[in-house]
């Protein structure tokens, strides 16, 4: 199951103001087909509810309110509907740290030892930028069993206990800790919390500051904020009430409409948050000792057909992405998800349903092909297969890996038999590749069948004459693991 769902997870009435108005003008066809494929999409991941943005050119040319804000009680989504958007809220942060380098308040190589005295040595030297990057090497306040009933004073000592866990700069490790420590950065400096900073400085709440706010506590009973719907804690989909202390909301804590969020988008192209200096450097590469990871200072950097883009997404269900020479944003909010999916695969498709130029040709096909397998008949899948084989203009994609990306994207949305015929297909007509035998092993073995989980993974070991990356190790193991269990 580790490389199913590394493969899974590899691949979270409000009046609006006259320049954020929908363009009634946009292209029919373009909608159509971004109507079709979210509602695929919330379809076969289970998905319970899903707003959506899409904003040209300071446009909003496309917006919808799909599903159910809270299943249970059969209320659907709206304008009004409050989402938690989880590891999005590090963008805030991100704009904020810019903000306050803006007004000379702080430097990106400002020690932590200047601002906080409560810290290990180790940690006295790391800089402001590696908390930006996740190239801090610090411990992880992440895990949720440990860290989501403690306090602060639970949580700094647990941390505080351990080493850090590589060399600072030297590569990219996702680090929640980095934000704690960035929050309570900004509240020395500002003599202010974090929420009433962020809120006053980029964003506009209505008078009760009900429609935008700062919690990483999902069990607080909020008007209009949805439920929330995941599988982490059993693998199936529970309501998920994911607590934390109010230490953590840098990573993890904003809480706001898909109007505030369209509202924060227009107000962070159009250089009012930061200036463009300050966006330019925001979203400038990190350049780490020894990686070539592509990340900006606290922003993801993504790169289709030669076109750059910026984001984030938070724990696997929402997500934001914008184009700047495309003047393209994209803001996908939903309240869970019943199946694990690649929530930056789905963000490039909706990118590439809306201007040709961004159709990244590897998730057009694996979208094609997934859609084909799901909804046609598997003859129709080998009819497809074949004519993107022939074509031309597909003659880089690797589409032993894309098939290989179907099967197991339906082995997580269940469609078991399915998969197992598709594994076999791509094993047929990649009978040499070692991975596809190891690929149809663990469809087998998932399945229960592991007579035939332990003929393929030797099939797997006797093509794999290189070793890659130790995999034969790996298939030894699981065939003892398996002969024991048969």
């Amino acid at each position: 199951m580790n490389k199913l769902l590394c493969i899974v997870l590899f691949f979270f009435l409000i009046p609006r103001s006259n320049h954020l108005q929908t363009n009634n003008e946009v292209d029919k066809d373009f909608t159509t087909e971004v109507d079709k494929y979210i509602n695929l999409v919330q379809k076969r991941y289970g998905i319970p509810g899903i707003s959506i943005a899409i904003i040209q050119n300071d446009q909003v040319v496309y917006r919808k309110n799909i599903g159910k804000a809270n299943i249970e009680h059969n209320v659907p989504l709206n304008d009004r509907s409050i989402f938690r958007v989880y590891s999005l809220t590090k963008l805030s942060v991100s704009v904020a740290i810019f903000k306050l380098i803006e007004q000379e308040k702080i430097s990106l190589n400002d020690p932590l030892s200047k601002y906080l005295s409560d810290v290990p040595l180790s940690w006295q030297t790391i800089q402001i930028k590696h908390l930006l990057t996740h190239s801090s090497g610090l411990p992880d306040m992440a895990p949720f069993i440990e860290f989501e009933s403690l306090n602060e004073q639970q949580a700094r000592e647990k941390v505080f206990s351990q080493p850090l866990r590589f060399d600072v700069g030297t590569r990219y490790e996702y680090n929640q800790t980095g934000f704690w420590l960035l929050k309570r950065i900004i509240e020395k400096i500002t003599n202010t919390d974090l929420e009433s900073y962020i809120i006053k400085n980029q964003f506009q709440p209505d008078r009760n500051r009900t429609n935008v706010f700062l919690s990483s506590d999902s069990r607080q009973i909020i008007s209009n904020r949805v439920t929330p719907y995941f599988p982490f804690r059993t693998g199936t989909m529970l309501i998920d009430h994911s607590f934390g202390g109010n230490y953590i909301v840098a990573a993890n804590g904003l809480n706001l409409t898909l109007d505030q969020f369209i509202k924060w988008d227009h107000n962070l192209t159009t250089n009012q948050l930061i200036n463009e200096h300050s966006k330019k450097t925001m979203w400038s590469n990190f350049e780490y000792e020894d990686s070539n990871k592509q990340f900006a200072y606290g922003w993801d950097k993504h790169q289709v057909n030669k076109e750059v883009s910026f984001g984030f997404s938070g724990s696997l269900v929402t997500a934001y992405r914008h184009f700047p020479n495309k003047k393209l944003s994209i803001i996908f909010l939903s309240n869970g998800l019943e199946h694990y999916f690649n929530i930056e695969s789905v963000m490039n498709h909706i990118a590439g349903l809306v201007d040709g130029e961004l159709m990244d040709i590897n998730s057009y096909i694996f979208e094609s092909l997934l859609q084909t397998a799901t909804e046609k008949s598997f003859k129709e899948f080998k009819q497809q297969y074949a004519e993107l084989s022939e074509n031309q203009k597909n003659q880089n994609v690797n589409l032993e890996a894309q098939v290989n990306s179907v099967g197991y994207m339906l082995l997580n949305i269940q469609r078991f038999d399915q998969a197992l015929k598709i594994f076999d297909f791509n094993k047929g007509k990649f009978p040499e590749s070692w991975n596809t035998y190891d690929s149809l092993g663990e469809a087998y073995e998932l399945t229960g069948d592991m007579e035939k989980a332990i003929i393929n993974y030797k099939k797997a070991i006797a093509k794999n004459t290189l070793n890659v990356n130790d995999n034969n190790t790996r298939l030894i193991r699981k065939i003892e693991e398996l002969s024991k269990e048969n």
